[in-house]
């Protein structure tokens, strides 16, 4: 009787490595500061040889760089899934309900917190981070645009972008002193976006007009979508 031969086992491709590779930093650094982390630590959590790392990333910066790029298309998911029939009591209660589903994201997400609200000095993700920020900010004011027709706002700073950037800072201070988000910064954070919008948006701001179904499919991709 002739044996069977077993099937020669398939090659995984390089977007599955490389996921694989970001899956096993992120579980590290759930566990374990940036500064405890090293290729060849990601290569033993991976299962992998360190050489397949390095084939994908010459730098333990430039896996740390690849995977802030899924954290911010994570965050840009959190809003884009905030509820379409979403009925704030203000656009101060919209602020609050919005940034605190930030904060359950970083909340339940360690290696994003060690990721972007730790203490490293990693050019390129505070870079990356920043930028992205501008498109967190526009993301923002794009959905208050939803609910409210909003004032005239300066032109030479994003309002929203700063206000962001401020509940940042407290969170990450807050990640670096305790790691982890606390109830009472986590407080302070909306409130600190809430005040600091205050000085651009009067406390009670005229509905939006309500626009058509054609016209909301035609600016699709300018809103985020839930």
């Amino acid at each position: 009787m002739t044996a069977v031969k077993p099937h020669p086992r398939r090659r995984a491709s390089s977007q599955e490595r490389i996921a694989r590779i970001l899956d096993a930093t992120a579980d590290l650094l759930d566990q374990r500061s940036l500064s405890e982390l090293s290729i060849y630590a990601i290569a033993a959590q991976a299962d992998i040889p360190p050489s397949s790392v390095y084939h994908f990333f010459p730098q333990l910066a430039d896996v740390l760089a690849a995977l802030a790029q899924r954290v911010f298309a994570e965050l840009d998911a959190v809003l884009g899934a905030a509820p379409e029939d979403l009925r704030p009591t203000s656009w101060m209660d919209l602020i609050e309900q919005l940034e605190d589903r930030f904060q359950q994201y970083y909340q339940s997400h360690p290696a994003a917190r060690e990721l972007l609200l730790g203490a490293h000095e990693l050019a390129g993700v505070r870079q990356a981070d920043r930028q992205h920020d501008n498109f967190l900010g526009h993301s923002l004011r794009s959905y208050l645009a939803r609910y409210y027709q909003l004032p005239v706002l300066p032109g030479d700073v994003d309002v929203f972008t700063l206000a962001m950037q401020a509940a940042d800072k407290l969170l990450a201070l807050d990640h670096q002193q305790h790691g982890a988000l606390t109830s009472p910064m986590r407080r302070e954070a909306k409130r600190m976006m809430v005040a600091y919008l205050g000085l651009y948006l009067p406390p009670v701001l005229p509905p939006a007009p309500r626009r058509p179904v054609e016209t909301e499919v035609a600016h699709g991709a300018d809103l985020p979508i839930g």
